[in-house]
């Protein structure tokens, strides 16, 4: 292949096969009166010297057979690049690698909603002893270090989503309101109350993310999608032709313009995996937005 390497700046549980989309859609949340699905894209893309390559988003609490699945899936790839910040990229990772990732601040809150809602946990089921697994990540080193330098942090990621959401004239930080939240969490019955209220808030989470972006990109995201594509690059000049690359679906956008820009793929069909499967109370239709709500959108 010879597409170029990627810039440094610039900025199932049933499947469903479709065409190529023309959104950049990798995450939505489906809704019917009795039941909800929140559904993660995998997206396929071709180059004329004859690679593919899967972008195939996750979230990283789900029910057990959605990682039980993507085990499966995984099988069929060259090469599975992954997502995961620390380890050795060079060395196969180790359970006591899984281990320290579980241990850090945001894998611990993850574990606590996840505990909250009946959900599962990534890294307690996806199989990355696999031989085909690839990491595609930075160390936590090189990671802490871009913080630094670019002055980087949670609080200042947020405050920039923020202001982006301001200057686009958003309104989405006044639809998620914790009366509706705790509204459902009453008529459903808890973790089924908790998985509607944050599953209808997915797309204003991955627009808060594009937001934190910038124009020069977040390490956050960008970078290490550029540290991914630098991976990916490497194994298809070893000889690899069918690549998949595992990461969190807030990553997918950004890889999207990457390969389909910079790199001559074409996306060439997208499939849906569902994460989370929600039956809603006999009797209850949620899906109406409470009067609040109403009367702000008016």
């Amino acid at each position: 292949m010879h597409a170029e390497t990627p810039k440094e700046a610039a900025p199932v549980t049933s499947e469903q096969k479709e065409n190529k989309s023309e959104g950049k859609d990798f995450i939505r949340f489906k809704e019917s009166k009795t039941s909800a699905s929140l559904e993660t894209a995998s997206a396929k893309y071709t180059h004329k010297d004859g690679i593919t390559v899967e972008l195939i988003g996750v979230v990283h609490i789900a029910d057990k057979d959605y990682y039980e699945q993507f085990n499966e899936q995984f099988k069929q790839y060259d090469a599975l690049l992954y997502e995961m910040v620390g380890g050795d990229p060079d060395k196969p990772l180790t359970k006591e690698d899984l281990q320290a990732n579980k241990k850090n601040p945001l894998r611990f809150f993850q574990l606590l909603i996840g505990g909250m809602m009946k959900l599962d946990f990534q890294l307690d089921h996806i199989d990355y002893t696999a031989k085909n697994f690839i990491h595609a990540d930075m160390t936590l080193e090189t990671f802490q270090e871009r913080q630094k330098a670019k002055g980087e942090n949670l609080l200042s990621l947020l405050e920039k989503s923020i202001e982006a959401q301001e200057k686009a004239g958003s309104q989405n930080k006044n639809n998620f309101n914790f009366a509706s939240m705790f509204k459902l969490l009453n008529e459903e019955g808890g973790p089924n109350g908790m998985k509607l209220a944050l599953g209808r808030q997915f797309h204003d989470i991955e627009s808060m993310i594009g937001g934190m972006e910038g124009p020069d990109g977040s390490v956050l995201v960008a970078e290490r999608n550029i540290t991914a594509l630098k991976v990916m690059d490497r194994e298809i000049k070893a000889g690899k032709k069918n690549l998949g690359i595992f990461y969190g679906a807030a990553h997918l956008p950004d890889f999207d313009e990457r390969l389909t820009k910079e790199l001559g793929f074409q996306r060439a069909e997208t499939s849906w995996n569902t994460a989370w499967k929600i039956q809603k109370a006999a009797g209850k239709d949620s899906t109406k937005k409470p009067k609040e709500s109403q009367n702000k959108d008016s």
